[in-house]
């Protein structure tokens, strides 16, 4: 039976890096060195956020836009020098999936909100790079997810039409982006439970990348 799609596209933080937490951690070391108390709220309220729109929010948030820089600069620092140093943890199930993606011969990229340069190094020393035919960043698109602007992109790219273009997201954000471009997007929740409108728009939602997997072998 011909398959529903036509090409797979993926989200990065949060989907096939476990890297949300991590995120959160560098707000938090950040707030202790400034003597601000980073709120549980505040770290999920950002959950899908590129960086420019997360320091906007914690701008209004804290009322003090120099204190969300100060943050922002020092959440950077810890984030970067984790990048270098250690190594970056997979979510369960994408190796398998990625690999079974290349094995069927599936076009295949990566649509993620993270700049550019932070998002080649994740994938490199992720070892997740070779797995994809194209990535675009959220410095190469001119409004950042919720908008589709990135799916939209990458499907150009990859030469496809977006309504053939199977999505696989993490947050919310990203579930509206590819909604929004016109992609059927499966949910893989991360640190969010989704909500009932979230459960509404989404293809489907699973509850980890081995199960996603399944779904998509059927499809």
């Amino acid at each position: 039976m011909p398959r529903s799609f036509d090409a797979l596209l993926f989200d990065m933080d949060g989907l096939m890096l476990d890297t949300e937490r991590i995120s959160n951690e560098t707000w938090r070391r950040a707030g202790a060195e400034l003597g601000i108390a980073i709120e549980d709220d505040m770290l999920m309220a950002m959950v899908g956020m590129s960086m420019p729109r997360c320091v906007r929010f914690v701008a209004e948030y804290l009322g003090d836009a120099r204190q969300a820089d100060l943050l922002q600069q020092g959440s950077h620092r810890h984030y970067s020098h984790m990048l270098q140093h250690e190594d970056i943890p997979l979510k369960t199930g994408i190796l398998e999936l990625l690999g079974w993606v290349r094995e069927q011969g599936i076009p295949r990229a990566v649509a993620t909100s993270t700049r550019r340069q932070i998002a080649d190094l994740k994938l490199a020393r992720s070892g997740l790079d070779d797995f994809f035919q194209i990535t675009v960043a959220g410095d190469e698109v001119e409004h950042t997810k919720p908008a589709p602007d990135v799916y939209l992109e990458v499907s150009a790219r990859l030469r496809v039409d977006p309504g053939r273009c199977l999505v696989l997201e993490d947050s919310s954000f990203g579930l509206q982006a590819g909604v929004a471009a016109g992609a059927r997007v499966i949910l893989v929740p991360d640190l969010l439970t989704p909500s009932a409108e979230d459960r509404a728009s989404a293809l489907a939602v699973c509850r980890d990348l081995h199960q996603a997997l399944q779904l998509i072998r059927s499809l």
